[in-house]
């Protein structure tokens, strides 16, 4: 009886192990697997619009005072225009307030931004970043 007992208990100690084990590694900041990176400075204002097939799906207003990057699986395009970048194919954007990056300052900005606490995601999308310019 008493080795009936062991067995369940060392076996639920286990199962627990694992568990939490499975729920850090989940809950662990996730560097993005696409390949292109842009990052934009807390210091400017952003629209981020994302359109598929020349749709407007949503667009984004992202404030001074938030750190913005978009990860792409293709090479950013640059437009003649300053401020204005776009991407294609999957994308993802990430946002992080300023007050919540560690000091003394972001030395690897795509480790920052590995912990941004807003992440969109998109396939096959269009996506266009302007800097607004009060």
């Amino acid at each position: 009886m008493a080795r009936k007992r062991f067995v369940v208990i060392f076996s639920g100690t286990i199962a627990v192990l694992v568990l939490m084990a499975a729920v850090t590694s989940r809950l662990a900041a996730q560097t993005p697997q696409l390949t292109a990176k842009y990052f934009s400075s807390y210091a400017r204002a952003h629209r981020v619009t994302i359109s598929r097939n020349g749709n407007v799906m949503t667009t984004l207003d992202i404030p001074v005072g938030v750190w913005l990057s978009v990860y792409s699986d293709q090479e950013p395009v640059r437009t003649g225009q300053d401020g204005r970048v776009e991407f294609h194919g999957n994308v993802e954007i990430r946002t992080m307030p300023d007050a919540d990056v560690q000091r003394p300052g972001p030395a690897d900005a795509a480790r920052m931004m590995a912990s941004a606490p807003l992440v969109v995601a998109a396939q096959n999308v269009d996506v266009l970043s302007e800097t607004v310019i009060p």
